[in-house]
């Protein structure tokens, strides 16, 4: 009230920590930013090679993960592959169910594509007994039901190493 106004020095250095701490994040990040672009990069020239096999047919899937991850651990030194809740997969692991997931969804969609152009509008699901339609908690159970097409593709697993796969049903034309 018509005086000088000055901050006590508790409430100075407060803020001038936080402002340390935020420049020490953004560092940080910057790192984590590196290293992730470094490893996507890794990872889709490693894949440039092994996928083509799987897709042609010269190879399984997990010969292809285990080439991946040969691949990955002595051309680039990735013993592990951290995800973003800090949880640590060795990397054979990690190619295994990326590599399964990745096929896994291409021969579902290459069946259902088929099933497409032969006009069949429904597809039997074939999944694990406890698998759900959308992950393993999903209450709707997959096996043995009947999806229309559009929902199979949406779907096409529910989770890593899923081993869903849809049968045709050119009997069904109505959803019921």
């Amino acid at each position: 009230m018509g005086g000088r106004f000055t901050w006590p020095l508790i409430h100075t250095e407060a803020p001038q920590a936080l402002a340390d701490s935020y420049a020490e994040f953004l560092v940080r990040a910057q790192e984590e930013q590196r290293l992730a672009g470094a490893f996507y990069r890794a990872v889709r020239e490693a894949a440039r090679r092994e996928v083509p096999l799987l897709a042609a047919g010269n190879t399984t899937a997990l010969q292809a993960a285990r080439s991946l991850a040969e691949r990955l651990a002595s051309e680039r030194r990735l013993a592990y592959v951290i995800y973003c809740h800090g949880a640590r997969y060795p990397v054979q692991a990690w190619a295994e169910a990326a590599t399964l997931a990745k096929s896994a969804v291409a021969y579902n969609a290459g069946t259902l594509n088929r099933a497409r152009e032969a006009g069949v509008t429904h597809m039997e699901v074939f999944d694990g007994a406890g698998c759900g339609w959308t992950s393993h908690k999903d209450p709707d159970k997959a096996t043995g039901t009947l999806r229309t097409v559009e929902q199979a593709a949406a779907w096409p697993i529910s989770h890593p190493r899923c081993s869903r796969a849809f049968g045709p049903r050119p009997d069904v034309t109505t959803a019921g």
